[in-house]
């Protein structure tokens, strides 16, 4: 081969790697069915008695989705399925086994069947392109995390091995239970979600507190805690491939405590796990990812105190700054079942909630225009910088418009040119299925011509160099 041969063959290689590492590097896109929302926004709570009860009607147009968690609702777009709304979930409830207690102990096709008739009843409509959450708190799939209250499922797992075999060892016993019941959870959960899928395809499917990170040790040492997902947590979440590869959609939780109410700690709290679910949202394929809607509440947990305004900037501004495709506001009954606790979710819908609402979901729309070409959604560059997705206040307005006494929040301006400089040196685009590129503006067929065109032409050279030899 001459020298020429020989740089041209270097020069080709060169661009036909720099193509296939673009390619791979584009591999973990974001769906969604809102696509023209990069950040979705969900009231899920039970306050539709404010108004005929009380006379409060809630201003929730800064929410892109609302629905009730309560019994009775039918066809929303988002469904929650809590254990006894699907199928015939196994459990243990005061000890009491139900449905068999555990999912070595069940029968799955009983459930199947049953879950038919139950998805069918919710989500009545075949083409709803809306979210479906399981529920399913009762147990975990992997044995280890059945600890505390869940120590019962390996308790009886045990004694049913023990039954069979009581002449083994104990740890002969434990390493099969353990078998079984892993074994079974994992086909009981993944099988529910691909019949799921058949009977509603275009709805989006998950479990919810799928990943979790484990990393509640402010509870014991609030001084020095950073907040990291620990090392074996995020391990065994990779034990759970089977589960993100069945899953459409994921739904983490960073409900705050009333202790981490605001602090760095909270920020702490909450980043780590919404980056733990990024990322384990990139394993669901090679070629694309899972959509992140994370749960949330108005108030700290085992509280009636609304989240202040730093902490809505922990809770909303992490989850949009981090990439995730929406956020859920999920409430209890508590939340609409009096005139005062009407009023109180009434004023901050009206107030702090929704004005801020209102700025990280436009913030996020101008940055996937700007940024994106609408074909993606914009994310920190730096998981762990303070970058938000925020409207800069001198280009942007926030107002109240009071139409027959119920407010309206709108937004008026447009982008600098320093606002969008400043979005491209803190943030970059991740594209939806079917876009590439740093700016979201290549098509998935363009993209696929122009490395069949470098395979081409690697081909054609190494023709002309066998002709030439």
């Amino acid at each position: 081969m001459s020298q020429r041969a020989a740089l041209l063959f270097k020069t080709v290689a060169y661009v036909l790697t720099l193509l296939l590492v673009n390619a791979q590097e584009e591999r973990a896109k974001q769906t969604t069915a809102f696509r023209d929302k990069p950040f979705v926004t969900v009231w899920n709570a039970p306050t539709q008695d404010c108004k005929p009860k009380f006379s409060i009607i809630l201003n929730l147009t800064s929410f892109d989705i609302v629905s009730s968690p309560n019994e009775g609702f039918y066809n929303q777009t988002l469904t929650i399925f809590y254990k006894e709304r699907l199928g015939k979930y196994p459990y243990y409830e005061k000890q009491e086994a139900v449905n068999g207690g555990l999912p070595q102990n069940s029968s799955l096709n009983d459930h199947l069947s049953e879950m038919d008739k139950d998805i069918k009843k919710y989500i009545r409509s075949h083409s709803m392109e809306g979210l479906a959450v399981i529920d399913w708190e009762e147990w975990r799939p992997l044995w280890i995390r059945n600890w505390q209250s869940k120590e019962i499922y390996r308790k009886n797992s045990k004694q049913l091995v023990s039954d069979k075999h009581p002449d083994w060892a104990d740890d002969q016993v434990s390493r099969e239970a353990q078998l079984v019941f892993e074994q079974s959870g994992q086909k009981f959960m993944a099988e529910t979600l691909q019949k799921a899928k058949k009977i509603r395809p275009k709805t989006l499917w998950g479990y919810y507190l799928f990943p979790d990170c484990y990393n509640h040790d402010y509870k014991n040492n609030l001084v020095n805690y950073t907040g990291q997902c620990p090392d074996v947590e995020i391990a065994r979440n990779d034990q759970l491939m089977w589960l993100w590869k069945n899953s459409t959609a994921i739904f983490p939780s960073i409900y705050l405590d009333p202790m981490l109410r605001s602090s760095a700690n909270g920020k702490k709290f909450v980043r780590s796990r919404v980056k733990e679910a990024m990322r384990v949202s990139n394993l669901h394929s090679a070629n694309s990812s899972l959509p992140v809607f994370v749960y949330t509440r108005p108030t700290y947990v085992h509280s009636v105190d609304l989240l202040s305004e730093q902490d809505l900037v922990t809770t909303v501004g992490e989850t949009a700054a981090l990439g995730a495709a929406g956020i859920i506001f999920w409430g209890d009954v508590a939340y609409g079942k009096s005139n005062v606790n009407c009023r109180i979710t009434k004023d901050y819908l009206d107030g702090a909630l929704g004005r801020y609402l209102l700025n990280v979901t436009t913030a996020t729309q101008e940055c996937s225009r700007a940024l994106c070409g609408g074909n993606g959604r914009c994310l920190r560059k730096v998981s762990d910088s303070e970058s938000y997705l925020h409207l800069n206040p001198a280009s942007f307005q926030l107002q109240t418009l009071n139409a027959t006494g119920n407010p309206k929040l709108v937004v008026t301006g447009k982008l600098s040119q320093a606002d969008i400089l400043q979005f491209q040196d803190r943030f970059r685009c991740q594209c939806y299925v079917g876009w590439f590129g740093s700016d979201c503006g290549t098509k998935a067929n363009s993209a696929q011509h122009t490395l069949a065109n470098g395979l081409t032409l690697f081909v054609a050279l190494l023709l002309s160099l066998m002709v030439q030899k």
